[in-house]
């Protein structure tokens, strides 16, 4: 069994034309309910296969709480600089539940002062090394009235609400009547979502004031019935918004420049590396995974000035199937990224 739920994908350091894809390209178009994918480039929309298909986002729906906070942090309701403590962040950690995503967070830190921590680089742990805890703070902090309401701002129709990101996985094996396990699962399965977000939020509560509630569950063997559940039911959108969405933000010009400046901070991590200073003037990207989930989207400004937006989304897959993506992901992206001869041989096949 994956013990995966949500993990990031990081861009190559160099980039690399594509040495083979193929099996990519077919998969895409021989699994139509299966994959997705939307490429803009200079504003224009170049390919759009299957692009307003509702599909589950993984951690790519970090994207939107990275945009909430920039605009609190613009409107000066939050301060970016403010220290919180690590712990009241760990409260919402789950082992087992995000590829060590969290843990990778904390030893990046190195060094915190009196065991604390700026909120920006809390949320810089969110979209980096896409760490729930890091979310659910976040979210809790935020507020998910003003989260979700980005999603009206920005004209975003095809997107389910969201509910917190630890709390959701709670629901995996939270048994409140302690019935058999068939029972809980159907129950859980044909909970409606209004009712799933509520139980979520009880369980948000639950974390944040009662540091044992946590020590009930166990998520290291978690079944695969119970995992597909939890994947099924995680908040979903299109490849068509959030290659839009990642667009806006390149753009420069959609947002306001004090929100537009905290949000490329949060999601131009890979602009870290030398290796992408020296090839793009932008480069941001937040994807996710679960066991049957891969998402990612990106955007880039080239040393031209030449813009791209993508968004491509996998689900329902089968382990053969994973394996599969995750061999060719790298080269599959790198291929999107720096070759346009391959932009164009997909819009070839798959508009």
């Amino acid at each position: 069994m994956k013990n995966v739920p949500l993990i990031i994908f990081l861009f190559c350091c160099s980039f690399s034309f594509a040495q083979n894809v193929d099996d990519m390209v077919n998969f895409i178009k021989n699994n139509p309910q299966k994959s997705s994918i939307v490429i803009n480039e200079n504003g224009k929309e170049t390919l759009n296969c299957r692009g307003n298909q509702l599909m589950p986002l993984a951690s790519a729906a970090k994207t939107i709480i990275a945009l909430e906070f920039a605009n609190q942090v613009a409107s000066k309701q939050i301060n970016k600089t403010t220290k919180i403590a690590v712990k009241d962040i760990n409260r919402y950690y789950i082992p087992f539940t995000d590829g060590g995503a969290h843990p990778a967070w904390l030893k990046s830190l190195k060094k915190t002062v009196n065991d604390s921590v700026t909120l920006l680089e809390t949320a810089k742990g969110m979209i980096r090394f896409s760490s729930n805890a890091n979310t659910e703070y976040l979210q809790d902090l935020l507020g998910m009235d003003k989260i979700n309401a980005n999603l009206k701002e920005l004209k975003i129709k095809n997107h389910s609400p969201y509910y917190y990101f630890t709390a959701g996985a709670l629901m995996t094996c939270l048994n409140p009547d302690n019935i058999e396990k068939d029972v809980w699962l159907s129950k859980l399965k044909n909970l409606n979502d209004a009712e799933y977000r509520k139980l979520c939020a009880q369980n948000h509560q639950k974390l944040k004031v009662d540091t044992n509630f946590i020590k009930q569950f166990n998520f290291k063997n978690l079944p695969i019935e119970i995992q597909k559940i939890w994947s099924n039911k995680i908040v979903a959108s299109t490849t068509k918004e959030y290659a839009e969405l990642l667009k806006k933000i390149n753009s420069e010009n959609y947002f306001k420049p004090e929100v537009q400046q905290v949000l490329q901070q949060i999601m131009e991590w890979p602009m870290e590396y030398a290796s992408n200073k020296s090839n793009f003037l932008h480069l941001g990207q937040k994807g996710g995974s679960t066991s049957f989930v891969l998402t990612d989207a990106f955007y880039l400004t080239d040393l031209k000035g030449n813009k791209i937006s993508c968004a491509f989304f996998f689900n329902d897959l089968s382990p053969s199937e994973q394996l599969l993506i995750n061999k060719n992901f790298s080269n599959f992206e790198s291929s999107i990224i720096t070759n346009s001869k391959f932009r164009e041989r997909l819009v070839k096949e798959l508009n």
